[in-house]
């Protein structure tokens, strides 16, 4: 009996459905347009962006979501333009697949010019192994469907992206199938050091008088909420997540802290955190940002660091003690041992202090109260999407409704609008409302055209600030101005949506609030006090101003 057959582009879409992808990202191109059509006739769209970075964060802020996202490309001018968002998804670890169109394997013979080819047919290639933890690229039939899931397979075993490069003449012939699902392999875990870490753990938990979770961004990447959960509610364990981990836990719950950023966050909750006993580090990617440029100060004798693969207590390591085994082994184990300690719920006024959240006024518009008018009005029917800068950093003093996703290490400008796109089809039950400066909205504000046209309805708040406003108290110059957008008048431009210009507390409460009652795109030019800070950048100005 002969073996069965499919096509490169039926087994990507079986693939890519078994991982609850239903859409990609991208742009066409000649090299890739077999492919594009293949996808389309086999029932998975790929939704056309305004320029090819933009389709590359879309697909990352759906990764971040469903736990996997494509964006597709052409060779070469399609391909290189992807790379910085390939780049941020290795930084900030989102299996994020760049799937690349590209010569056929027979126009390659005699190394022809083709046009957007580099040096060599492999150019691009070699810049994707940079920026990737698994390659390939598709030339023979036999093997083909084995090298699509080596990929893809390990792209969810690290929790990094992936390329594969499809020559167009590969895209009709019959390739042989694979029999089953993929096969992920997770971290491996030594049982006899797991159940030694939990029991460490235990002990240090029974002795402590106070501690707090810091929940990071590898939960996520794991599908470890429910177990983080559980543990928090089984030791009664306030919870403050990461910048990079935002709805990782209930952040206006009562065990909910909000986020923990060294210096950078309010004062109430480094208090929470860096005085508690014991700190349980869970799956934070220890970088400078999340740390708030390393302001964070945590004792290592009362640190509990529990990374992907590993777990350290104090001045013991634990290897092959991966999270994904020890997050839920340890939830079952306070539990059992009735383990819980005391907590205070966080309340509102220790984050903003007595007037923060009071109601507006006629007062020119800050960075302050312009989030904390935000956060009175949005919900669990919202989620928001922060660029990096003050739209970022000012989030820090708000307690999100639900997940708040955002460059926020690798900190590439101009993510939150075209990852807008891809967050609102990921997760149609909450509307983006989307936080960017005026600078990165100028670099990929366009892309709200290609929100609109997938039917996906953000409200974009443009902080204006007349330029580069985190870099200024850093250095000023001429280099931080840029052109000034009238972004208000986007909509009449593109046909639909509508905008506001607000510049005092009363005009912002009532253009958002239209807003957010406005089932189509809607824009808040929001201009701030010249030189205006927000609390937690002038907190991180401070807090770096005394080590120099």
């Amino acid at each position: 009996m002969a073996a069965p057959t499919t096509t490169v582009v039926d087994h990507l879409v079986e693939r890519f459905r078994e991982l609850e992808c239903r859409e990609a990202f991208g742009i066409v191109g000649d090299f890739a347009l077999r492919m594009f059509d293949g996808a389309t006739k086999a029932g998975f769209p790929i939704r056309v962006t305004m320029d090819e970075q933009g389709a590359g964060f879309a697909a990352d802020a759906y990764a971040r979501l469903r736990g996997f996202g494509v964006v597709a490309v052409t060779y070469g001018a399609g391909g290189l333009k992807v790379a910085n968002a390939a780049a941020n998804a290795w930084a900030e670890q989102v299996p994020l697949l760049v799937l690349s169109g590209a010569p056929g394997v027979a126009e390659r013979a005699g190394d022809p010019m083709l046009h957007h080819k580099v040096k060599d047919f492999d150019t691009q290639l070699r810049v994707f192994a940079d920026l990737t933890c698994a390659q390939a690229v598709l030339t023979s039939a036999h093997t083909a469907a084995d090298e699509i899931d080596r990929v893809l397979s390990s792209m969810l075993s690290q929790q990094r992206p992936g390329y594969l490069e499809v020559p167009r003449d590969l895209i009709g012939v019959p390739i042989e199938a694979p029999s089953g699902q993929l096969d992920v392999e997770l971290p491996p875990v030594d049982q006899v050091a797991l159940s030694e870490a939990v029991a460490d753990i235990l002990q240090h938990l029974a002795e402590a008088h106070s501690a707090t979770i810091h929940a990071g961004v590898m939960v996520l990447r794991r599908r470890l909420q429910l177990a983080l959960r559980d543990l928090a509610v089984a030791g009664n364990l306030p919870v403050a997540s990461s910048s990079l981990a935002r709805g990782v836990f209930p952040e206006r719950a009562d065990l909910g802290l909000g986020l923990y950023m060294g210096a950078v966050s309010p004062e109430a909750i480094v208090q929470r955190v860096e005085q508690a006993d014991l700190v349980l580090s869970m799956g934070v990617l220890q970088t400078d940002l999340t740390l708030g440029a390393f302001t964070a100060h945590l004792d290592h004798e009362r640190l509990i660091q529990c990374d992907d693969t590993e777990v350290t207590v104090g001045y013991r390591t634990y290897r092959q003690v991966p999270l994904w085994a020890l997050l839920p082994a340890l939830a079952l184990a306070v539990s059992e041992q009735a383990i819980s300690l005391a907590h205070t719920p966080l309340g509102v006024d220790e984050i903003h202090g007595s007037d923060g959240m009071a109601a507006p006024t006629d007062a020119p518009l800050t960075v302050q109260r312009t989030v904390a008018l935000l956060e009175q009005q949005v919900d669990e029917r919202h989620g928001l999407l922060l660029d990096p800068g003050e739209a970022l950093f000012s989030a820090v003093d708000m307690r999100v409704p639900t997940w708040a996703l955002g460059s926020a290490y690798y900190a590439t400008m101009g993510y939150a609008v075209p990852a807008a796109l891809g967050a609102g089809l990921a997760d149609s039950n909450r509307r983006p409302v989307v936080v960017v400066g005026d600078g990165a909205f100028s670099m990929t504000g366009l892309e709200v055209a290609a929100c609109a046209f997938h039917d996906v309805h953000p409200v974009v708040i443009v902080l204006d600030n007349a330029g580069y406003g985190t870099q200024r108290p850093i250095l000023d110059g001429p280099f931080n101005d840029i052109p000034a957008l009238q972004s208000e008048n986007l909509p009449a431009v593109l046909g639909v949506g509508q905008a506001w210009r607000v510049r005092n507390e009363r005009e912002f409460e009532a253009a958002l609030r239209a807003a957010l009652a406005l089932d189509q795109l809607a824009i808040i030019h929001v201009c701030l006090v010249e030189g205006d800070r927000s609390p937690g950048l002038a907190r991180l100005g401070a807090a770096l101003a005394r080590r120099v």
